[in-house]
């Protein structure tokens, strides 16, 4: 017997079975002297389901089991929200590193690791979605990328990508077959069991063997529920399968295809040859991770500033303005920093989003108050290839900023790649759609930004940078041996710093571009 033989055949015997085995019960005892048909007939009816039953097993079994084991397939797919987390699936999402560039405009995957491959490859934000997330809407997986990061749910192209050109794979596909075939077998006899009570009552029925008409419409309505519920979920199954089908093609088109593949030199190439090489030597292990200054650091000029300055030019922000946030800075930098984000109290959080937006779709390098002109802020580019860089290396890359959550969170997934959960800004709570801002008590800045470290991870980070003397609580908070940027435009303040604090440690002054 095959493979998919065994997988459909099995669970259409055992789904049939209870069912010809009560058939054949009823057609022995019931057809009796009391059922108001000639003899010949109730004979006829006997040899019909004893003898027909048996010529037809074969003939039905295979096409009820394969429509039983699709609609396990559906079942079990949901019950385990996806795909099972087996060893060989840990093994796989380990390695697979995946993270989305904004200098490619592509997710990039590293299959390095996998013989026959050898190679990152880069491909587009949709195909990556029908590849490995192809049982997520484009809507779900795109909130889910910004917010959580890429993560590869689908695992079993990969896995049979490995396995077509292994020995083994025969052996493998058999195991596979008949543990399917098996659980398959389960589910068959439980929906088996439904089906063969609810036709003995029916028939009985009809034969007048049983009165209970209100057992005999509950099984009518059971049953038709269930087939078509039957019916829905091998629907189901030929979406999920014709979306299995493109996986697996797409991948096996993109790994196929020199143009695909993307060298993550790609990204070191922009940087200073003194960085790339410390980062080369660091041989992160699982838990490293870097953490940067947001304004003035990986961007240049600052996000907090224009966003408040546009909600004051809109006059969405009343009884402090512009000029009062700097006449504060100078005073207390923290306590502007704070007054800021609790003047945004009562904001609606679209508001605030769609305040956002278009600055970073501004193509002014100016936002304008009166005389005053507030510099709109744009990626540093060292710093795009710096951060997708450290993502080939397998480093987790984390930003912490004074600036609200919120608006850090979406310039860093346009312009970065970075996720919002690794994000960490002026949090405020949301009620209502409404910005409630009065609870505001510490924000990421200074001393604040350790303490929030502290709070979400067990280690330092192993490359830390800032671009202000309030930054460097941060980078000394670097791993001894862990590289440290500055971005500061000052040099002289850099080589004052570095004498000071930095002399024997890898600390580097970083261009803006």
């Amino acid at each position: 017997m095959d493979h998919q033989s065994f997988r459909f055949y099995i669970p259409g015997i055992v789904f049939l079975t209870p069912i010809y085995i009560v058939s054949c019960y009823i057609a022995i005892h019931h057809y009796g002297a009391d059922i108001r048909i000639d003899e010949n007939t109730k004979e006829n009816i006997k040899t019909f389901i004893l003898v027909g039953g048996i010529a037809a097993f074969p003939a039905i079994a295979l096409p009820i089991g394969w429509w039983i084991y699709n609609a396990y397939r559906v079942w079990w797919q949901a019950w385990t929200k996806g795909y099972e987390n087996k060893d060989f699936v840990r093994l796989i999402s380990r390695d697979t590193k995946a993270f989305y560039s904004p200098l490619t405009q592509s997710i990039n995957i590293d299959l390095s690791h996998i013989t026959g491959i050898n190679n990152w490859i880069k491909v587009s934000v949709e195909l990556f979605r029908k590849t490995f997330c192809p049982f997520t809407s484009p809507k779900q997986f795109k909130a889910e990328i910004r917010t959580k990061g890429i993560r590869p749910k689908f695992a079993e192209p990969l896995s049979d990508f490995i396995l077509w050109k292994d020995k083994g794979y025969e052996y493998a596909r058999s195991i596979s077959s008949v543990r399917y075939g098996l659980e398959s077998s389960v589910f068959a006899l439980l929906l088996g069991g439904l089906y063969t009570l609810g036709l003995r009552q029916i028939w009985l029925f009809n034969l007048g063997k049983i009165h209970n008409k209100i057992g005999y419409i509950c099984w009518i309505v059971i049953l038709s529920l269930l087939t078509l519920t039957l019916i829905a979920t091998l629907y189901k199954r030929w979406r999920d399968v014709s979306k299995e089908y493109d996986a697996r093609l797409i991948l096996t088109t993109l790994t196929s295809m020199s143009s695909n593949y993307i060298n993550p030199e790609y990204f070191s190439k922009n940087l200073p040859d003194a960085v790339s090489k410390s980062i080369e030597q660091l041989a992160p292990d699982d838990n490293a991770y870097a953490v940067f200054d947001l304004d003035n650091t990986i961007l240049i000029d600052d996000i907090g500033d224009a966003v408040f300055a546009a909600l004051v030019k809109k006059k969405l922000i009343k009884g402090f303005n512009w000029d009062d946030y700097q006449d504060l800075i100078k005073k207390d930098r923290e306590t502007a920093y704070k007054k800021v984000v609790q003047i945004m109290h009562g904001l609606e959080l679209e508001m605030l989003k769609e305040t956002t937006y278009e600055i970073l779709n501004s193509d002014a390098s100016d936002l304008e108050i009166g005389q005053i002109k507030i510099p709109i802020p744009k990626p540093n580019f060292t710093m795009q290839s710096l951060i997708s860089f450290l993502m080939t290396k397998g480093i987790e890359v984390y930003i912490v900023t004074a600036s609200n959550k919120i608006s850090a969170e979406l310039i860093c997934w346009r312009h970065f790649g970075i996720p919002s959960s690794h994000v960490f800004g002026a949090e405020v709570s949301i009620k209502k759609g409404k910005i409630i801002s009065d609870s505001l008590l510490e924000i990421p800045y200074g001393a604040g930004k350790v303490n929030t470290l502290k709070n979400k991870f067990q280690h330092k980070p192993v490359i830390t940078g800032g671009d202000g003397e309030w930054d460097k609580y941060l980078l000394d908070y670097t791993a001894h041996d862990g590289v440290r940027l500055w971005l500061g435009q000052n040099e002289k303040e850099f080589n004052d710093i570095k004498k000071e604090n930095y002399q024997t440690l890898n600390f580097f002054h970083m261009p803006r571009k």
